[in-house]
């Protein structure tokens, strides 16, 4: 294959996944669009965007769409996104400890095992990695403990890969996402407290937030998406943050003292 080619995890309709896809089409490269189910990846079926299933919580469905762009591409790969994740919220007294780990499958072992396993196709091409992390894994919000942690889990998962991939010739670039334009609210379980919640008395305001209905400086998916396509053609690497109010996260991440951090 003479044309680059990137493999994005995450692509149903109107999300971050699918205008990335279309990005880096624009860009002139073969796209291989990941998504559990392709049904809902259809407004992708551009020339040279490749449907591909792909269930980053299971280790055979890694392994066939593995297996899939290995012969398409003669085992290189220049481009991997880890873009695939979900949502959780609810006060960490209620939240459901097998929910929670499903959680963790997706958003930390899932981005993992697909690294693990496309990895031998990067180092091959001397390729880039990029996974989108998050500013919730920088800063504290109440009622979305258990998505932060997985948050800031992938951060760290993704620095030390930019570590480790270095000396093998991969480049890592690790994504702090503010707010973006995106239909994994509508994705996510309806939200409930428990009867016996301590915070019953404040359940609307968890629900309202849950909703995303709090998110006022968000940024539509395709600009998001177009600055990032150019920050893997510039080089860049690191920590680069993208997305409405992530600017004001990364400074205050880095000046603010940890006792005005919390966003209440």
């Amino acid at each position: 294959m003479t044309k680059k080619t990137v493999l994005i995890t995450g692509c149903s309709e109107g999300g971050l996944g699918a205008a990335l896809a279309n990005a880096f089409h624009d860009q002139d490269f073969h796209v291989f669009a990941t998504v559990r189910d392709p049904a809902k990846a259809t407004s992708l079926g551009r020339k040279n965007i490749e449907i591909l299933p792909l269930d980053v919580t299971s280790q055979s469905s890694i392994m066939e769409c593995l297996e899939a762009v290995k012969k398409r591409t003669e085992g290189k790969l220049d481009v991997l996104v880890n873009n695939a994740g979900a949502l959780f919220f609810g006060p960490l007294l209620d939240v459901s400890i097998e929910d929670s780990k499903r959680l963790f499958d997706s958003n930390v072992w899932g981005m993992l095992a697909v690294s693990q396993a496309f990895s031998p196709l990067l180092i091959e091409a001397k390729g880039v990695m990029v996974n989108i992390c998050s500013i919730a894994g920088a800063v504290r919000m109440a009622w979305q403990g258990i998505y932060n942690s997985s948050k800031a889990a992938e951060t760290w998962f993704s620095e030390t890969l930019r570590i480790e991939l270095e000396p093998l010739g991969v480049r890592v670039m690790t994504v702090m996402l503010g707010e973006v334009e995106s239909k994994i609210y509508t994705k996510k379980q309806a939200f409930h407290l428990p009867e016996k919640s301590y915070y019953r008395c404040i359940e609307d305001i968890i629900t309202k937030q849950s909703s995303g209905a709090m998110q006022t400086s968000n940024e539509p998916p395709d600009m998001v998406a177009r600055n990032l396509v150019q920050d893997v053609l510039k080089g860049r690497k690191g920590q680069v943050w993208r997305g409405g109010v992530a600017g004001t996260a990364k400074y205050a991440s880095w000046l603010l003292p940890t006792s005005v951090l919390p966003l209440k």
